[in-house]
């Protein structure tokens, strides 16, 4: 080996690690999820106007919801979903765009939520379960 150089074996750990550390920090979620079950209806613009589409979210979190619908809806698709949550009399309605599918599962991203709607989520979601 020449003077100046770096053994490889060193050089490889040490990228590995750092591409390893990033590769974990881009898989952490903003927001921690808790377990939910609630029931709920989602509409989605088409072609033929606004389909109704029915569903159950599995879990929540500040930032969006787990939900398995009916339909398939695609990912980057924006919809309108309705939920009432157990602490409150009235059905909430938030927008939120489809971020993840496989096959029915959905994870979607609430959008443009207002500060009411941010205290009545994270009011519901100190009561819950956080999901590793």
């Amino acid at each position: 080996m020449s003077p100046g150089s770096t053994e490889p074996s060193a050089m490889t750990s040490s990228y590995l690690e750092k591409a390893l550390q990033i590769k974990q920090r881009s898989w952490q979620r903003r927001h921690a999820r808790y377990r939910a079950d609630l029931p709920v209806k989602a509409r989605v613009l088409r072609a033929e106007g606004y389909v109704e589409i029915m569903g159950r979210c599995s879990d929540v979190g500040h930032g969006g919801m787990g939900i398995v619908l009916t339909e398939e809806v695609p990912s980057g698709e924006v919809l309108s979903l309705e939920f009432q949550l157990p602490n409150r009399t009235e059905a909430s309605v938030v927008r939120a765009i489809v971020r993840y599918r496989k096959g029915f599962t959905h994870g979607v991203e609430f959008l443009g939520l207002s500060a009411e709607q941010q205290e009545m989520i994270s009011a519901f979601c100190k009561g819950l379960a956080a999901i590793g």
